[in-house]
């Protein structure tokens, strides 16, 4: 009986224990190199956009920036969601191949228009440097959708470290053509150039490392599903696409130009730090997701046997979401002011106030990265439009409502837009995800606690400053440590004594009728 004993609890100790192991070293060593990538790209767009700014004229910066809003609609468009499907669909068959197929087609025609606008501008207006850059980028929307499907293919397969590495080696390569061209006198067209290159490096590793080169065929049976995937998606990000520029647009309109520059460097700073979340939650949602719709539905996503075990699984990705989000959140909120003295200078100090209220705001958004991907998975991504819709449309019309009362205001109606916002997240992934609703509230006051805790501390350290060390920007940096390792300690100590508290009621459950437990 003891050698028994002995065995099993080998048995669960090297196996069970060692694959469990196994799993979490993957994920987090993939949740790094996603994040490792992030943050490279972050740093070296942010430094071609100042190199830009100091050599660049405003108006030819704006010249840029509009024909890249205008292209941006264009890549979206072509792009029609074929990286979600990649994902969402089973690589059988041909189908992926036939994916690729229809990218280089919508790259084709997205190209085709770029062109044609290009000439439009040449003869008709006679604007030539504008035709010239329009070229540069209608070049650069051939290669983007056929990259998308490669990306795909390498989160599906969960080989996030490769697709890491594709894009800091492409945002690296970029950045050295567009800093060298704006150097020797390219002007806009450097960073368009910039641009280019970083689309043929990452489609030519990303073919690389797949070892794929993709069979031209197409069936019309296979087209009919994929646009009938495809219109949902690419609603999906023109709304979103739409919907990051109104803040801007009206805030200009309404207010004046002063206070639209107050608004979107606010915004400019905080989607820094929401890229560095968003993007590798979504990657890690799809990657995460799909191998268990894969594992308990079969070969069909959304199929009834991976319902339960994706809303289990999303439920629990959702609260470590906000436990890992709150902090970067709450602490920008926290060093709003230093951090807008240090980069953007003392002439921002109006747009503190905006950062610390749309960082705010993003925390209510933070759930909302987990739907797209749970959607797709069970079958349920035709839902979705309507609610950015909708969501949109509040955001939109909040923004419209607020403004005339100051751009702070502005900002507060962004924050009430996103209570909207995360109830119909929730609404839509409890009804169509299997999302237990409960336990993600339950589970965010952890993160909520830890927060006031880290406030308090740094707040705290704050107002000693003066007395303890000379150096203010020393003591910054203290609030920072100071405060992650309070919310850390915070949340593990809470989260120590919750495991207990279960396991003791676990342990307490009797057998009797009369126990409360199984009066329940």
């Amino acid at each position: 009986m003891a050698g028994m004993t002995r065995k099993a609890c080998t048995w669960l100790q090297i196996d069970l224990l060692g694959r469990w192991n196994r799993r979490g070293l993957a994920i987090v060593s993939s949740a790094m190199w996603v994040l490792v990538a992030k943050v490279f790209m972050q740093v070296c767009q942010l430094a071609t956009f100042i190199i830009a700014a100091r050599i660049l004229t405003s108006a030819e910066f704006g010249l840029f920036s509009y024909t890249v809003a205008v292209a941006a609609l264009l890549v979206v468009v072509a792009e029609g969601g074929w990286r979600e499907f990649v994902m969402k669909t089973t690589h059988e068959g041909g189908r992926v191949d036939q994916i690729a197929t229809v990218a280089l087609i919508s790259g084709f025609a997205a190209t085709t228009i770029g062109l044609c606008a290009a000439v439009i501008l040449d003869i008709q207006f006679n604007l030539k440097a504008e035709a010239l850059l329009v070229v540069l980028v209608s070049l650069w929307l051939f290669p983007t959708p056929f990259s998308s499907v490669c990306e795909g293919r390498l989160i599906a397969n969960a080989r996030l470290r490769e697709l890491s590495i594709i894009r800091i080696a492409a945002e690296l390569c970029a950045t050295l053509v567009a800093v060298y061209g704006l150097f020797h006198g390219w002007n806009i067209y450097a960073l368009a150039a910039g641009k280019l290159v970083s689309q043929l490096i990452s489609m030519a590793a990303s073919l690389v490392v797949l070892k794929w080169v993709p069979t031209l065929k197409l069936r019309i049976s296979f087209v009919r599903e994929l646009v009938d995937f495809s219109k949902h998606i690419t609603s999906n990000h023109v709304l979103v696409l739409i919907r990051s520029y109104s803040g801007t647009l009206v805030v200009g309109s309404v207010l004046g130009l002063a206070d639209a520059g107050y608004y979107r460097a606010a915004e400019r700073v905080v989607s820094a730090f929401s890229d560095l979340v968003g993007e590798p939650a979504r990657q890690i949602a799809w990657s995460t997701l799909r191998k268990i719709a894969m594992t308990d539905g079969g070969d069909a996503p959304g199929a009834e046997g991976s319902f339960a075990s994706l809303g289990r699984a999303a439920t629990t990705f959702v609260i470590l979401l906000m436990v890992i989000s709150a902090p970067i959140y709450v602490g920008l909120v926290l060093m709003s002011d230093t951090l807008v003295h240090l980069v953007l200078g003392a002439n921002w100090a109006p747009a503190a106030v905006l950062i610390s209220l749309l960082a705010l705001t993003q925390i209510l958004l933070v759930p909302g990265y987990v739907t797209e991907p749970l959607l797709s998975l069970t079958g349920a991504i035709r839902k979705v439009p309507a609610a950015i819709l909708v969501n949109s449309l509040v955001s939109i019309g909040l923004i419209l409502a607020f403004s005339p009362f100051g751009v702070v205001a502005a900002a507060a109606g962004q924050s009430i837009a996103a209570v909207f916002s995360i109830l119909v997240s929730g609404w839509l992934q409890s009804r169509y995800g299997g999302v237990r609703w409960p336990a993600v509230i339950k589970g965010c006051i952890l993160p909520i606690v830890g927060s006031v805790a880290m406030a308090s501390a740094v707040l705290l350290l704050g107002r000693v400053d003066m007395h303890s060390v000379e150096s203010d920007l020393i003591v910054k940096i203290l609030q920072m440590l100071v405060g992650c390792l309070i919310y850390g300690a915070t949340v593990g100590l809470l989260y120590k004594i919750s495991s207990r508290v279960m396991a003791a009621r676990a342990a307490n459950w009797g057998g009797g009728s009369g126990h409360v437990g199984n009066r329940f």
